[in-house]
Protein backbone atom coordinates (compact mmCIF):
# COMPACT_ATOMS: atom_id res chain seq x y z
CA UNK A 1 0.00 0.00 0.00
CA UNK A 2 1.47 3.08 -1.04
CA UNK A 3 2.21 5.70 1.43
CA UNK A 4 0.30 9.29 1.18
CA UNK A 5 3.57 11.11 1.33
CA UNK A 6 4.69 9.02 -1.49
CA UNK A 7 1.47 9.70 -3.65
CA UNK A 8 1.94 13.14 -3.13
CA UNK A 9 5.66 13.09 -4.64
CA UNK A 10 4.57 11.11 -7.14
CA UNK A 11 1.77 13.66 -7.77
CA UNK A 12 4.21 16.76 -7.83
CA UNK A 13 6.51 14.65 -10.18
CA UNK A 14 4.32 13.67 -12.97
CA UNK A 15 2.64 17.61 -12.76
CA UNK A 16 6.19 18.92 -13.61
CA UNK A 17 7.02 16.63 -16.02
CA UNK A 18 3.50 16.97 -17.64
CA UNK A 19 4.24 21.21 -17.28
CA UNK A 20 7.63 20.61 -18.85
CA UNK A 21 5.90 18.81 -22.00
CA UNK A 22 3.94 21.27 -22.76
CA UNK A 23 6.36 23.94 -22.37
CA UNK A 24 8.65 22.47 -24.82
CA UNK A 25 5.24 21.75 -26.73
CA UNK A 26 5.07 25.79 -27.11
CA UNK A 27 8.66 26.58 -27.28
CA UNK A 28 8.56 23.93 -30.84
CA UNK A 29 5.79 25.29 -32.13
CA UNK A 30 6.92 29.14 -31.68
CA UNK A 31 10.41 27.73 -33.25
CA UNK A 32 8.33 25.99 -36.03
CA UNK A 33 6.26 28.98 -36.90
CA UNK A 34 5.35 28.78 -40.44
CA UNK A 35 6.79 30.99 -43.26
CA UNK A 36 7.83 30.36 -46.69
CA UNK A 37 11.62 30.22 -46.81
CA UNK A 38 13.86 30.54 -50.02
CA UNK A 39 17.32 29.25 -50.58
CA UNK A 40 19.62 29.51 -53.59
CA UNK A 41 20.20 26.48 -55.66
CA UNK A 42 22.32 27.44 -58.51
CA UNK A 43 25.01 29.99 -58.69
CA UNK A 44 26.39 31.59 -61.92
CA UNK A 45 28.35 35.06 -61.45
CA UNK A 46 28.02 36.01 -64.09
CA UNK A 47 24.79 34.42 -65.25
CA UNK A 48 21.40 32.93 -64.41
CA UNK A 49 20.46 32.11 -60.15
CA UNK A 50 17.96 29.95 -59.36
CA UNK A 51 16.11 29.87 -55.82
CA UNK A 52 13.78 27.36 -54.42
CA UNK A 53 11.17 28.14 -52.07
CA UNK A 54 9.60 25.94 -48.83
CA UNK A 55 6.34 26.17 -47.34
CA UNK A 56 7.00 24.04 -44.20
CA UNK A 57 3.44 24.46 -42.15
CA UNK A 58 0.96 26.90 -42.72
CA UNK A 59 -1.27 28.47 -45.42
CA UNK A 60 -0.29 29.72 -48.61
CA UNK A 61 -2.93 31.88 -49.79
CA UNK A 62 -2.78 34.23 -53.27
CA UNK A 63 -0.79 37.39 -51.94
CA UNK A 64 1.93 35.83 -49.69
CA UNK A 65 5.55 35.86 -51.33
CA UNK A 66 8.80 36.78 -50.37
CA UNK A 67 11.03 39.09 -51.73
CA UNK A 68 14.96 39.02 -51.99
CA UNK A 69 16.83 42.06 -51.48
CA UNK A 70 19.85 43.55 -53.62
CA UNK A 71 20.52 41.55 -56.41
CA UNK A 72 23.56 43.11 -57.57
CA UNK A 73 24.26 43.17 -61.40
CA UNK A 74 20.59 42.31 -62.31
CA UNK A 75 20.20 42.39 -65.68
CA UNK A 76 16.49 43.44 -66.51
CA UNK A 77 13.95 41.49 -67.81
CA UNK A 78 15.66 38.34 -66.87
CA UNK A 79 13.55 38.03 -63.56
CA UNK A 80 11.59 34.56 -63.28
CA UNK A 81 9.28 32.77 -61.52
CA UNK A 82 7.27 29.35 -61.35
CA UNK A 83 3.63 28.86 -62.25
CA UNK A 84 0.86 30.69 -59.83
CA UNK A 85 3.47 32.92 -59.50
CA UNK A 86 4.38 36.77 -60.35
CA UNK A 87 7.84 37.77 -60.41
CA UNK A 88 8.90 41.57 -60.66
CA UNK A 89 12.32 43.73 -59.97
CA UNK A 90 11.98 46.92 -58.14
CA UNK A 91 14.85 49.35 -56.84
CA UNK A 92 13.38 50.04 -53.26
CA UNK A 93 10.91 47.69 -51.51
CA UNK A 94 8.55 44.52 -51.04
CA UNK A 95 6.05 43.04 -51.11
CA UNK A 96 5.21 41.98 -47.65
CA UNK A 97 3.63 44.40 -45.16
CA UNK A 98 5.70 45.68 -42.51
CA UNK A 99 8.93 43.72 -43.99
CA UNK A 100 12.09 45.40 -44.09
CA UNK A 101 15.99 44.45 -45.14
CA UNK A 102 18.02 43.40 -42.00
CA UNK A 103 20.89 44.47 -43.85
CA UNK A 104 19.48 47.84 -45.29
CA UNK A 105 18.10 48.01 -48.89
CA UNK A 106 20.36 49.55 -51.49
CA UNK A 107 18.46 51.75 -53.23
CA UNK A 108 20.87 51.64 -56.82
CA UNK A 109 20.24 47.14 -56.52
CA UNK A 110 17.15 45.57 -57.32
CA UNK A 111 15.21 43.47 -55.20
CA UNK A 112 13.56 40.49 -56.57
CA UNK A 113 10.10 39.97 -55.67
CA UNK A 114 7.75 37.02 -55.64
CA UNK A 115 3.96 36.61 -54.66
CA UNK A 116 2.10 33.70 -54.66
CA UNK A 117 -1.25 33.84 -57.21
CA UNK A 118 -2.63 30.05 -57.16
CA UNK A 119 -4.73 28.44 -55.07
CA UNK A 120 -4.75 28.52 -51.37
CA UNK A 121 -2.57 25.49 -50.03
CA UNK A 122 -2.61 24.26 -46.32
CA UNK A 123 0.25 22.46 -44.80
CA UNK A 124 1.18 19.93 -42.59
CA UNK A 125 3.47 17.65 -42.82
CA UNK A 126 6.41 17.90 -44.51
CA UNK A 127 7.00 20.50 -47.15
CA UNK A 128 5.59 21.92 -50.67
CA UNK A 129 9.04 22.98 -52.35
CA UNK A 130 8.50 25.65 -55.49
CA UNK A 131 11.17 25.65 -57.69
CA UNK A 132 12.17 27.74 -60.49
CA UNK A 133 12.46 31.34 -59.13
CA UNK A 134 15.55 33.55 -60.51
CA UNK A 135 17.41 36.18 -62.58
CA UNK A 136 20.71 36.63 -64.40
CA UNK A 137 23.64 38.83 -62.65
CA UNK A 138 26.23 40.69 -64.86
CA UNK A 139 28.10 40.74 -61.68
CA UNK A 140 31.39 38.01 -60.18
CA UNK A 141 31.60 38.23 -57.19
CA UNK A 142 28.71 36.99 -54.12
CA UNK A 143 27.71 37.83 -50.59
CA UNK A 144 24.65 37.69 -48.38
CA UNK A 145 21.98 39.93 -48.77
CA UNK A 146 18.26 40.09 -46.82
CA UNK A 147 14.86 38.19 -47.63
CA UNK A 148 11.63 38.92 -46.00
CA UNK A 149 8.77 36.55 -46.36
CA UNK A 150 5.09 36.19 -45.08
CA UNK A 151 2.46 33.20 -45.14
CA UNK A 152 -0.65 32.42 -43.25
CA UNK A 153 -1.14 30.73 -39.83
CA UNK A 154 -3.05 27.00 -39.99
CA UNK A 155 -6.03 29.35 -39.07
CA UNK A 156 -6.12 31.58 -42.00
CA UNK A 157 -4.90 34.38 -40.14
CA UNK A 158 -1.91 36.54 -41.57
CA UNK A 159 1.54 35.52 -40.65
CA UNK A 160 4.37 37.09 -38.97
CA UNK A 161 6.95 38.57 -41.10
CA UNK A 162 10.32 36.64 -41.39
CA UNK A 163 13.82 37.87 -42.15
CA UNK A 164 17.19 36.23 -42.77
CA UNK A 165 19.76 36.35 -45.01
CA UNK A 166 20.95 34.73 -48.38
CA UNK A 167 22.99 34.22 -50.79
CA UNK A 168 23.15 37.27 -53.65
CA UNK A 169 25.77 38.76 -56.23
CA UNK A 170 27.64 41.40 -54.69
CA UNK A 171 26.72 44.64 -55.20
CA UNK A 172 30.07 45.90 -55.29
CA UNK A 173 32.42 45.81 -57.91
CA UNK A 174 34.53 42.58 -57.01
CA UNK A 175 38.50 43.30 -57.16
CA UNK A 176 39.16 42.34 -60.69
CA UNK A 177 36.34 44.59 -61.57
CA UNK A 178 38.19 47.23 -59.26
CA UNK A 179 41.40 46.85 -60.74
CA UNK A 180 40.59 46.94 -64.14
CA UNK A 181 38.37 50.47 -63.86
CA UNK A 182 41.77 51.92 -61.94
CA UNK A 183 43.63 50.59 -64.73
CA UNK A 184 41.39 52.32 -67.16
CA UNK A 185 41.31 55.38 -65.03
CA UNK A 186 45.61 55.75 -64.87
CA UNK A 187 45.23 55.18 -68.70
CA UNK A 188 43.13 57.98 -69.24
CA UNK A 189 45.23 60.36 -66.73
CA UNK A 190 48.71 59.40 -68.69
CA UNK A 191 47.39 60.50 -71.98
CA UNK A 192 46.00 63.52 -70.95
CA UNK A 193 49.37 64.19 -69.79
CA UNK A 194 51.05 62.95 -73.43
CA UNK A 195 48.60 65.02 -74.99
CA UNK A 196 49.51 68.22 -72.74
CA UNK A 197 53.26 67.66 -72.99
CA UNK A 198 53.06 67.02 -77.26
CA UNK A 199 50.78 70.70 -77.10
CA UNK A 200 53.98 72.22 -75.20
CA UNK A 201 55.89 71.15 -77.33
Amino acid sequence: MWHANVVTEIMKTLSKTTLTFLTVGLLTCAVQANTITPSVQVVNSPGAWSYNADLTSGQLVAGDGFTIFDFGGYVPGSIVAPVNWTATAQLLGNNVAGGTDITGDNPFEFNLLFTYTGPTITQTIGATTFTGFGATTVNRSTTLDGWVSRDHEPNGNVGTVHTDVILVPNSVPDGGSAVALLGIALAGIEGARRLVRSRKA
